[in-house]
């Protein structure tokens, strides 16, 4: 039996995003606490994605796939994009995502869609960018959003098999919480020169890789290089 991936984020997004970064919610096991007091892994990732886009995105059409809730519009927003297009297969975290933009009075400048990934059509922006969401994809739906933005400048998060502790850690975390209850549906990890190789199909660009120590296994695949500045500051924290 295949799980249905719209209706596993229905039930989950709300309340993964509350666990993540760092919002309340009634709903989590043990487990979950104890992951989500030790690990501020994916917040740093996500201000790394705002501090390497931020210079970079002024009057640019910005779009982001797997948005959630879209929790860094506001922050792309006030960049000064022209333009934030958010996209997500939850009906709920685009609600969601609709409330913020108007609660945050920048509703006149974000469009929200619900699409899968292979739904959504070409991309015409700037940048793409995804936080973690090739973690979820199969190769033939990632190679579908890099055809999609092959006219765009692209900016993903990825989680690479690179073997760690912690990534064993992870494994062991992920066993826990998906693969006896989701048919197999998880989180998974990929070789940087496959998903490399992957995006080359679609673009001749150089494709960049940018590594963290706080994001453990973790890393920005992109088709643009840092400005030196950036680059530094990232190095440095």
């Amino acid at each position: 039996m295949t799980v249905n991936k719209k209706e596993f984020w229905e039930r989950k997004i709300i309340d993964w995003e509350d666990i993540r970064y760092g919002r309340k919610s009634s709903k989590l096991n043990f487990f979950e606490k104890f992951v989500n007091r030790t690990n501020k892994t994916l917040i740093f990732r996500l201000n790394t994605a705002l501090k390497i886009l931020k210079p970079l995105i002024k009057n640019k059409k910005v779009v982001e796939v797997g948005c959630g809730s879209a929790l860094i519009a506001s922050d792309v927003i006030n960049a000064g994009v022209s333009s934030y297009v958010g996209y997500d297969i939850s009906e709920k975290a685009i609600e969601r995502a609709i409330k913020l933009s108007k609660d945050n009075n920048f509703e006149n400048k974000t469009s929200f869609y619900v699409k899968s990934v292979m739904d959504m059509p070409e991309l015409e922006a700037d940048y793409v960018f995804s936080l973690g969401l090739t973690d979820w994809l199969d190769d033939r739906e990632i190679e579908h959003l890099f055809k999609i933005s092959k006219n765009c400048e692209n900016l993903h998060s990825i989680s690479e098999n690179n073997n760690s502790i912690s990534q064993l850690l992870h494994k062991i975390y992920v066993f826990l919480s998906y693969g006896r209850n989701t048919q197999g549906y998880a989180p998974r990890y990929l070789k940087t020169e496959k998903i490399s190789k992957l995006l080359n199909q679609y673009t001749d660009k150089k494709i960049y890789n940018f590594r963290h120590k706080k994001m453990s296994f973790g890393l920005f695949l992109s088709t643009f290089q840092l400005s030196n500045e950036n680059l530094i500051d990232f190095q440095n924290e």
